[in-house]
């Protein structure tokens, strides 16, 4: 028996961290934080500086933009305490004397906290589509753009695709568990959708519904009007490309027209 499959089979239901699998399996922060850096150097020529991280969960993208640059600073806003709570213990606490002061982590809902202004704001992993009335989401979109510098940026990521539409349950095996995706039909007139990410490990247990997802799935041409409607003077398409097999390749380049694949990936990037 390999050594890989012996850790493999220590990870049950009842010992697994479920923030710690989420992050393991589904969030890729290293290349959200690379894309922000280098958008922005793109456009204006310098680093950017003061990100806000809405819907922030655990913190991690925070705590990796402190460490990339002695004069950076974060501030890290989610309603829920619990994922703010163990990122300040796995992330947060982890920094040293230096960066910790750098990061501030906000208990609030991004709706009405207030932040000092920042040169970039995120809100990553699709988490902003729990807003699914128009009128909501362009609210939360002025806000954003009042929370900007000038010339400030705001990213967000999105899916599409027909198989975004449609039930489904894919399964892709990682280090000690099985990560699984499951998705409910899309409604068709509200567009609303449940999925879930379950968790299945090698002795047979599950954690089931680990965490759950009640969004619209918005398109991408209206986000991008939202945007507008908010005030950004520009928003542009970074769409990921693919491998030889068809799958996204993490490679993001700038388009204005696309193909509407079985399933994409893409940031959408609104300018002050």
């Amino acid at each position: 028996m390999s050594t890989t499959h012996t850790k493999k089979e220590k990870v049950t239901a009842e010992t697994a961290d479920r923030y710690a699998l989420y992050e393991g399996s589904v969030y890729d922060p290293e290349a959200d934080h690379d894309f922000l850096i280098d958008t922005y150097k793109e456009k204006h020529g310098s680093r950017p500086m003061l990100l806000r991280e809405d819907f922030a969960g655990t913190s991690l993208l925070s705590a990796m933009w402190v460490q990339g640059h002695r004069n950076s600073h974060a501030w890290a806003v989610d309603l829920d305490p619990e994922p703010l709570t163990w990122g300040k213990t796995n992330h947060l606490d982890k920094l040293n004397e230096q960066e910790q002061p750098r990061v501030t982590q906000i208990e609030a809902n991004v709706l009405d906290v207030e932040t000092p202004t920042v040169d970039v704001l995120t809100a990553f992993n699709f988490s902003y589509w729990c807003f699914k009335d128009r009128t909501l989401m362009l609210d939360y979109f002025k806000k954003v753009y009042a929370a900007l510098n000038d010339s400030g940026m705001f990213a967000v990521d999105l899916m599409g695709g027909p198989s975004s539409q449609s039930e489904c349950e894919e399964v892709r095996e990682e280090e000690g568990f099985e990560y699984v995706w499951e998705q409910e039909n899309m409604c068709a007139i509200t567009n609303d959708i449940k999925c879930y990410i379950h968790f299945h490990f090698y002795d047979g247990t599950k954690l089931e519904k680990a965490f759950t997802y009640d969004w619209r799935l918005w398109s991408l041409a209206e986000l991008r009007d939202i945007m507008f409607d908010a005030g950004f003077e520009s928003v542009d398409t970074h769409w990921e490309g693919t491998d030889e097999d068809g799958e996204g390749d993490g490679v993001f380049s700038l388009e204005t027209a696309a193909e509407n694949e079985e399933s994409w990936v893409a940031y959408l990037v609104g300018w002050k």
